[in-house]
């Protein structure tokens, strides 16, 4: 039996644009009340405590901190401020809008400084922190246990020796914006002193008699390893479905092969590999774009972590004999979640074991000249077919979760100047690569993307496709030309997620690409799974669903830059294909119709592979141009 949901009426879909569209819609999932990034509110926790608790410290407690690289006047008035505010305000002030607000940042750090200075244990940190969150009922006592302690080494370690103003780092965290002219933020990768060669205006489409490779795309497989059909999806806690919440209740109960609100169990995940192998004509090699553990992010050690990496790729490696997986590191790899130092730290710190343990796992599909770089830094290159190679990035050394930018941003491992050498050997043999990364450029750092991007002007003869992850969704970013602004140089597929987490189906995708001389993607074929009709189905293997094509669903003659901006414009003036984009974007799951807010957000975003409003001047109302839709952390 098909079931087939009845559509809101606030949908105005034209099904001129749907004839690919498959029949069944999920039910819209239910509310859950909103709540703070738990890295943030660790941050927000660690900070807060001197502030509500340390007096003054006499000058001899405990060595100065290191000589900050900042207006100390400044500072002085900034604090002389932020003391104003009351634990309590500071406390709420950095919980509004979920997340560190900017005035709340610098305060806290601020107040972070007189707490350092009085030489609070990390143990006493760690309990005042606990009964904070508990107080405040920012999570239950469990999370706030488990999540505080987690965190706090890394929180303080990195604080200790970062040598960041306030100012300096909310802005690289993205709580506050604007331009701050420090070295360590405004850093340049350096481009060698080679002309860039000839670019075919429009792209040279490639032959129809060229052959084709199949290339599977999976993402943000987030595989809940306790993950038990029965139990309550709303526990209360940022991750349900699994032990020690107790049985469901109709409608909260979870299904048999997963629920909108938890992540996907693991016979899901499997049963979705079994379905891809079983697909004809058979997949040439797969794009992994990182992110394999569930989201029990207060509540994961390091052999949790390395259970969900060989969980994955035992699956994968028994599931896809013979196809090589080329993957790439998620910011939920790691534990605390998003810490990835860069390689001069050393000791227990350090995540050598997780490096090591990628260069292990890895080493089925890749070669041995891969794994310096991999041990190194988590990124590598490899020779795909005579002609095409592909650079695999640590993209966590531009996330804005990742504490460990505070000690230093510039180019961290190398990786962007590595990148310039790969494209530039490449450049001179005549070619192609490909990049696949999990944080898409224009959810980075803002000189980390910015720098990207101008590698990407660079070498955009050479890059022949950019494939991401991280937001869960089924969307993509345009690059333009750094001299004008106005013509595309390329265009990054963000690939979408296994996870449902939160709300939407999951999916994965098929790219057919050219197997001569252009390497470029033909087509984009997305599959889905309704999660609703698998759950009633019961037992019976899930039918993972042919969703659209993007040649055909989006009327692209071809699917270079040029034809995805062009995509973006009529989105502009036709409401109901942005609808339509609106809908594949949650995978045919509940979305309403889109408002124009909605609208201004998703051009805005669709235009920005980095950080600059000025980017959505032809798509955007002058008055909307900060209306960028926001990529939460995934």
């Amino acid at each position: 039996m098909i079931t087939t949901f009845i559509r809101s009426p606030s949908y105005h879909f034209d099904h001129s644009h749907m004839m690919m569209m498959v029949a069944t819609t999920a039910a819209p999932p239910p509310l859950r009340r909103s709540r703070p990034s738990l890295p943030l509110l660790a941050v927000a926790l660690a900070l807060l405590l001197a502030m509500a608790f340390a007096q003054p410290a006499p000058a001899s407690a405990a060595p100065m901190l290191p000589v900050r690289h900042y207006d100390r006047d400044a500072a002085a008035a900034a604090a002389a401020a932020g003391s104003k505010l009351s634990p309590t305000a500071a406390l709420r002030l950095s919980l509004k809008d979920i997340s560190l607000r900017c005035d709340g940042c610098k305060a806290l750090f601020l107040a972070f400084d007189a707490g350092f200075k009085a030489n609070l244990t990390t143990d006493a940190i760690v309990k005042i922190a606990i009964d904070i969150c508990v107080d405040f009922k920012i999570e239950d006592y469990n999370v706030c246990s488990l999540i505080v302690p987690l965190f706090a080494p890394e929180v303080l370690g990195v604080i200790s020796r970062t040598v960041l103003g306030p100012e300096e780092a909310c802005v690289t965290i993205g709580e506050c914006t604007g331009d701050v002219p420090y070295p360590w933020l405004t850093w340049n990768v350096t481009l060698p002193n080679i002309p860039k060669p000839p670019t075919p205006i429009p792209p040279t489409p490639p032959s129809p008699s060229s052959p084709r490779r199949r290339v599977l795309h999976v993402s943000d497989l987030h595989i809940d390893l306790e993950y038990t059909p029965g139990l309550d999806t709303q526990c209360g806690e940022p991750l349900c479905c699994r032990p020690p919440n107790k049985v469901g209740v109709y409608p909260n109960i979870a299904g048999l092969w997963g629920d909108y609100q938890c992540d996907m169990p693991y016979r899901t995940v499997e049963a979705m590999f079994r379905s891809i192998a079983q697909s004809s004509p058979k997949i040439d090699y797969v794009f992994m774009t990182g992110d394999i553990p569930a989201h029990n992010v207060w509540n994961q050690s390091r052999d949790d972590q390395l259970t969900s990496l060989h969980t994955a790729c035992n699956l994968m490696r028994t599931t896809l004999p013979g196809i090589t997986v080329y993957p790439t590191v998620g910011n939920h790899e790691s534990s605390p979640v998003n810490s990835f130092p860069p390689p001069y730290i050393k000791g227990e710190q350090s995540n050598q074991w997780l490096l090591d343990a990628f260069a292990t796992e890895w080493a089925t599909w890749l070669p041995a000249s891969t794994m310096d770089t991999i041990r190194y830094g988590g990124y590598y290159q490899v020779e795909i077919e005579p002609g095409l190679r592909l650079a695999s990035l640590n993209m966590n050394f531009c996330n804005n979760g990742n504490y460990w930018l505070f000690v230093n941003e510039t180019d961290p491992a190398g990786q962007l100047q590595w990148l310039i050498n790969v494209l530039q050997t490449a450049e001179t043999a005549n070619e192609k690569v490909y990049i696949i990364g999990h944080i898409a450029p224009g959810s980075c750092t803002k000189t980390y993307s910015f720098n990207y991007y101008k590698i990407v002007d660079r070498y955009e003869s050479t890059i022949a496709g950019q494939f991401f992850g991280h937001s869960h969704h089924d969307e993509f970013e345009i690059f333009f030309d750094e001299a004008t602004l106005s013509r595309s140089t390329g265009m990054v597929y963000i690939g979408g997620s296994v996870t449902t987490y939160t709300g939407i189906n999951p999916n994965y995708r098929i790219y057919d690409v050219d197997g001569g001389s252009t390497k470029a993607v033909v087509d984009s074929y997305t599959y889905y799974l309704n999660l609703t009709q698998a759950n009633l189905n019961g037992s019976s293997d899930p039918v993972w669903q042919f969703e659209y094509s993007a040649r055909d669903a989006y009327n692209m003659t071809n699917l270079f830059g040029p034809d995805w901006y062009d995509f973006v414009l009529r989105m502009n003036t036709d409401n109901n294909l942005l609808n339509l984009y609106n809908y594949y974007n949650v995978k045919s799951a509940y979305q309403p119709s889109c408002d124009d807010n909605c609208k201004a957000s998703t051009l805005c975003s669709l235009v920005q592979a980095r950080p600059d409003s000025s980017l959505c001047k032809n798509v955007t109302p002058a008055d909307m141009l900060s209306h960028r839709r926001s990529r939460e952390r995934c």
